[in-house]
């Protein structure tokens, strides 16, 4: 794919001048057909607002949004006819409350939200849940196994857990995997809640005020637990089940509060998938793309990382075409902990991930890989912000997206911060982009704050179509164009995909890769 690149020459840093860059956006879209007057693509580049200041400066010359109260009144009605608050619960609901009392509403007039108009959520006549089939959500969770069997399966319906599979005497001893009602008062008094009110959103809050419970998983100190936590995430659709309004879509608010403290170790894998589609179709089951939202999932994960921690965490979310999801990802690293984060999400008309790492002490491993496909004129975003405040941390992050159809969007904002504490810092962050039809459309800022004056930063992001000479060599082989195309585009996201090291979730990726490339004309 041609492309020009417009800049000023901004973004050059002479050694010894003593400025730096401070991030760049990027705004790729695949060319027209020749048929139509507008013939080569656009490819903006200019420096990027990174400054606290600046921005809030930029955002008061735009009118403000409407207040986000009315979210408090869709809370209350989502959890309305449920029994008592669990006493855990009632401080987290209050504080949710409080938060979207004196928030926005998420609009497009935003900075955060400049690209993802999430009005088809903030929009929607939300409810409770409809009160999905218990016996069809353990059957569909059974489906979903991995190659190697987890140390236990938590089997969440609509936001709540259902059942251990098996039960908690499976788990080595003094491991805590369970509801919150029968966690450990002192993890629960010291994390929940905490980071996500101090940095989340108005999504975020929403999730507080709502949470039909919470999943937790606490590991002690010096254990190691040898298989992961697989925590499956299953979501009941809307369309009128019952007595319910046919246009009610039903919003559930997962939360998962992960603790390990000194020197544990764990993996975690969540899995979001639907249920069964408004027909009844069996778990899993797709929508016509462009069909009416089914069902909002609206997710909050906590983590806390003590020293020496290490957490191996997979995120998978394939959500049928016309959902909504939204997920906000907190972490504290504590000194020489290791969080790495392996994401692939595919389904959904609109998914949205905030994810916010906070460095507490030295020497800490962050490795973030994602993986994007939006085709069937879906949306998806994800926002990232690490903070380094100690010295000698090491951070790569690798997004990698592919756009496949020209109704579809692609968004990343990766922040790195590397604060004057931070000294010695070895970071790297690089955004790669496929763009499959004319009118595919990604919008990349990959954004690098260096304070401290003795680092290894870099950071980097490409758009592109396929390489004609990789497409030729394939067909100097005998391999037909389309098959070659075929080859090139599971190439690209299989080199995050893999990162996940486990055969059977890899499996049911690759399957939902295909299902989706399916009718894509440029493939």
């Amino acid at each position: 794919m041609s492309m020009r690149v417009l800049s000023s020459g901004a973004h050059q840093h002479a050694a010894g001048s003593g400025t730096r860059p401070r991030g760049v956006f990027l705004e790729g879209r695949a060319p027209v057909p020749a048929t139509q007057s507008s013939r080569h693509s656009r490819f903006r580049c200019w420096p990027g607002v990174c400054q606290a200041s600046a921005a809030a400066a930029a955002e008061s010359t735009l009118p403000k949004s409407p207040p986000a109260t009315f979210m408090v009144d869709v809370a209350r009605r989502t959890v309305e006819g449920a029994d008592t608050v669990p006493a855990e619960l009632q401080g987290l609901r209050r504080a949710g409350e409080a938060a979207l009392s004196t928030m926005r509403l998420p609009t497009s007039k935003q900075e955060e939200f400049r690209f993802t108009d999430v009005s088809r959520i903030t929009g929607a006549q939300l409810a409770a849940p409809p009160g999905g089939d218990a016996a069809a959500a353990l059957r569909a969770a059974a489906d979903l196994t991995l190659t190697r069997p987890a140390a236990v399966t938590a089997v969440v319906l609509d936001g709540a857990l259902l059942r251990l599979v098996p039960g908690p005497e499976a788990l080595p001893p003094g491991v805590f995997v369970g509801a919150s009602h029968d966690a450990p008062a002192d993890v629960l008094a010291f994390s929940l809640g905490m980071q996500s009110g101090q940095r989340g959103g108005a999504f975020a809050a929403l999730n507080a005020a709502s949470a039909a419970g919470v999943l937790v998983v606490h590991v002690p100190a010096g254990v190691t637990l040898a298989a992961p936590v697989h925590v499956v995430h299953l979501s009941s659709p809307g369309g009128g089940v019952g007595d319910r309004d046919p246009g009610a879509v039903p919003m559930s608010s997962p939360r998962t509060l992960v603790v390990l403290e000194e020197g544990a170790a764990a993996g975690l894998v969540e899995e979001f998938v639907p249920l069964a589609s408004p027909s009844g179709g069996a778990a899993g089951t797709a929508l016509p793309a462009g069909a009416a939202a089914p069902y909002y999932v609206n997710a909050v994960l906590e983590v806390e990382l003590d020293d020496r921690a290490a957490l191996s965490h997979a995120y998978v979310a394939t959500d049928v075409a016309g959902a909504s999801h939204t997920k906000a990802t907190f972490v504290h690293q504590g000194a020489e902990s290791s969080y790495s984060l392996t994401e692939a999400r595919l389904g959904g008309a609109l998914t949205r991930h905030d994810l916010s790492i906070v460095q507490l002490g030295a020497a800490t491993q962050t490795r973030l890989a994602s993986f994007l496909l939006a085709s069937q004129a879906q949306l998806h975003d994800l926002h990232s912000k690490l903070t380094l405040d100690h010295p000698a941390g090491q951070a790569d992050q690798l997004h990698k997206c592919i756009v496949a159809d020209g109704r579809s969007r692609g968004v990343f904002d990766g922040n790195v911060r590397v604060n004057r504490g931070a000294q010695q810092t070895d970071a790297a962050q690089i955004s790669r982009n496929l763009l499959l039809a004319p009118r595919a459309t990604v919008n990349v800022k990959p954004n690098l704050q260096i304070v401290a004056d003795d680092v290894k930063c870099t950071h980097g992001a490409a758009i592109s179509d396929l390489e004609e000479d990789q497409l030729f060599y394939l067909s100097s082989r005998g391999i037909d164009a389309t098959a070659a195309r075929r080859i090139l585009v599971d190439s690209f996201g299989r080199e995050v995909v893999q990162r996940l090291g486990d055969a059977a979730l890899q499996g049911r990726i690759d399957a939902a890769v295909k299902k989706a490339l399916q009718g894509v004309q440029a493939v």
